[in-house]
């Protein structure tokens, strides 16, 4: 009896296999006519904060994507490649589709867009740390310009853009712009505050945008100029009109350069000034003075004459009381420059 029931147990449950398996190559087997879930391929690179690397979790951008590919039941295949190398393989029909890209009137002309898929600003950004708003606006047209390769930030800004300094990552161009080999970077506000915060933890507060320059431009998935690549963009932009209701548009070479040492350092009391002022101009007259807590941190973009160069006396009282220009990283008085005397500067 036991015998019997084993291989009783044993053919049912061999049957029940050979359904389940069956049925498993009727729903992924294309040669039974039956449709099977279809795959694109789209090219990218990353793009803090918009396109993660891989591995990590998707950026908001390839987020957008991939609700369009639920509703298009289609997966998608992400592979990283270089945005300059991706548009070349779409111009010449050797890729599916890449993004995110902006929409330009030359290209225009090579490759086909989707309707955007979201928008961003971009701005072009100077470090403070060498030069001042004025003397920016001043001598804007003879300023040295960086850009990274294959970079499109809407055609209001690259017409400024023409001669600019090509670098192949983000990264590479922000040491550009911290080491003074540029003077003056476009990049997406998303892109340089992430860029900062990954990168540069401790300079954000040295880089500051050109007021009255900036541009506000879509992003786009692109295709080749051809029958598949107008077939596939055109699924993208029927998913797209029935998703109108989740408003997407609102959804936000290695690097191997030195990052350029800065004067990092805390704030610290001394003996007999137990309250750290800093103050706004050299003077006395008419000057404002704020006080900083123990332990603030601040960038020296300026040492004071008496630390720059030798003395004629062993005396160093003058030395400690002379003042050094720093910006403040943290604390109640982030973002301003300030005076502030030699004594409290303690370097890190």
């Amino acid at each position: 009896m036991c015998g019997n029931i084993t291989i009783k147990s044993l053919l049912e449950a061999l049957l029940f296999g050979l359904f389940f398996l069956s049925d498993i190559t009727v729903a992924v087997n294309a040669d039974d006519g039956i449709a099977t879930k279809k795959s694109l391929q789209i090219m990218t690179e990353v793009w803090l904060p918009y396109i993660n690397p891989e591995m990590e979790s998707l950026g908001s951008a390839a987020r957008i994507i991939d609700i369009l590919a639920a509703e298009m039941e289609t997966d998608i295949d992400w592979r990283y490649i270089s945005y300059a190398v991706a548009y070349q393989l779409i111009r010449r029909d050797k890729a599916e589709l890449a993004f995110p890209y902006f929409l330009t009137a030359k290209r225009e002309k090579e490759v086909i867009f989707s309707y955007p898929m979201f928008s961003v600003t971009s701005r072009i950004y100077y470090n403070r740390q060498f030069y001042s708003e004025g003397q920016v606006k001043k001598g804007f047209s003879s300023l040295r310009t960086g850009k990274v390769d294959g970079y499109s930030y809407g055609e209001s800004l690259d017409q400024l853009l023409e001669k600019a300094e090509i670098f192949a990552t983000e990264q590479a161009a922000l040491a550009a712009l911290f080491n003074h080999a540029i003077d003056l970077l476009p990049m997406t506000e998303g892109v340089m505050k992430t860029t900062l915060e990954r990168y540069f933890p401790n300079r954000g507060q040295l880089v500051l945008a050109v007021p009255g320059i900036s541009g506000t431009s879509s992003l786009h998935v692109i295709a080749p100029d051809t029958p598949q690549g107008k077939a596939a963009i055109q699924q993208l932009n029927d998913a797209i009109d029935q998703l109108k209701a989740l408003k997407l548009a609102g959804t936000q070479a290695s690097y191997a350069e030195d990052k350029k040492s800065v004067d990092l350092a805390q704030l610290i009391p001394a003996e007999g000034y137990p309250a750290i002022l800093g103050q706004v101009s050299m003077g006395t007259t008419n000057n404002q003075y704020f006080t900083l807590p123990q332990g603030t941190r601040v960038v020296v973009l300026e040492w004071s004459t008496k630390i720059l160069t030798p003395s004629n006396t062993d005396r160093l009282y003058k030395n400690m009381m002379d003042l050094s220009r720093v910006v403040i990283l943290n604390g109640p008085h982030v973002g301003k420059e300030l005076y502030v005397r030699n004594m409290h500067i303690h370097l890190q």
